[in-house]
């Protein structure tokens, strides 16, 4: 496989990432909650991956191995939890923007567990990173406050999740990413449908709601994993997160193009700001650097990311 392949597989993967918000609000708009959707996503998206892993020839994880990557499906449910819910309190593009400060509180922890020094450089950066979100909180957003700490709270859970999942990929076990993400995705998918049935079940009313759906679970979940992989096995985990990095940037385009929510210029330089940090913090080299740890840790987005 080509270089240019591999960027073009890693930005599908960022574009099926980004779009999921997008994707969600049709979604919610044909009666579907926050609960039953992730249910039916990361359902559907495992057994879509279980035949690549199987035909493939990768064994599931087990043991601690396994009870690990449970434990990592469970934070992943309240990421997304975190991420889904705050979409029906502020807009997608604001969601996308301030989950991506993940990579900046993966530093900061690190550097609390003595994982990482700190130097002149990573203290410019986070100083970056925090004025760029304090200008962008600070000006007029498309965002109740609830909303705003609920994807806050999504990212702190997210950069919780991307430690954790270093610590399990240094395992002598040799595990193949996309067999955990198997057993990652069905334990949220089994905790969030838990979520769903003690809230109660709202499936989509529409046609377009189940589409929406279908959507995030194989494009946005399924098909942005597998190429996200693709693209890592050729140009390398760094390489592959900081394209990544583009992943709130089409949140927000498409939050403007399809969703007509509107950004302004306030919003735009802030997030300029936390997404310079943020590719320029991915470019350490270093072994505990969140670059390595979210390709790594299995699923997402990304902040998935974008959850």
């Amino acid at each position: 496989m080509s270089d240019r392949r591999a960027v073009a597989l890693v930005l599908l993967s960022a574009a099926g990432f980004g779009s999921s918000a997008v994707f969600a609000k049709a979604a919610y708009a044909s009666g579907v909650n926050p609960s039953t959707m992730l249910a039916l996503r990361f359902v559907i998206a495992a057994m879509l991956l279980l035949p690549l892993v199987w035909l493939g020839g990768w064994r599931l994880p087990r043991g601690r191995l396994l009870a690990g990557y449970m434990l990592m499906g469970l934070m992943y449910t309240a990421q997304s939890q975190g991420y889904f819910n705050a979409l029906m309190y502020a807009s997608s593009g604001l969601c996308g923007m301030l989950l991506y400060v993940y990579p900046v509180l993966v530093t900061i922890l690190a550097l609390a567990l003595g994982w990482e020094k700190l130097d002149r450089r990573m203290l410019v950066l986070m100083a970056l990173a925090i004025a760029g979100m304090a200008i962008t909180l600070g000006g007029k957003l498309q965002g109740q406050p609830i909303g705003i700490a609920l994807a806050l709270m999504a990212a702190g859970v997210y950069a919780v999740y991307i430690l954790f999942g270093n610590s399990l990929s240094k395992s002598r076990e040799n595990i193949h990413p996309l067999a955990a993400c198997v057993v990652i995705l069905g334990t949220a998918g089994l905790s969030n449908s838990a979520i769903a049935l003690w809230q109660g079940v709202s499936l989509p009313g529409t046609a377009t709601g189940w589409l929406a759906v279908s959507a995030i679970a194989l494009f946005s979940t399924a098909i942005a994993i597998a190429a996200f992989f693709a693209g890592v096995a050729q140009i390398g985990a760094a390489k592959a997160s900081i394209i990544s990095t583009f992943e709130p940037v089409i949140t927000m385009a498409f939050g403007v193009t399809l969703l007509k929510e509107s950004v302004s210029g306030t919003q735009l330089l802030g997030g300029a700001m936390v997404l310079t940090a943020v590719i320029l913090l991915a470019q350490r080299s270093s072994p505990k650097q969140a670059a390595e740890s979210a390709a790594q840790s299995a699923a997402m987005p990304g902040a998935q990311a974008s959850a």
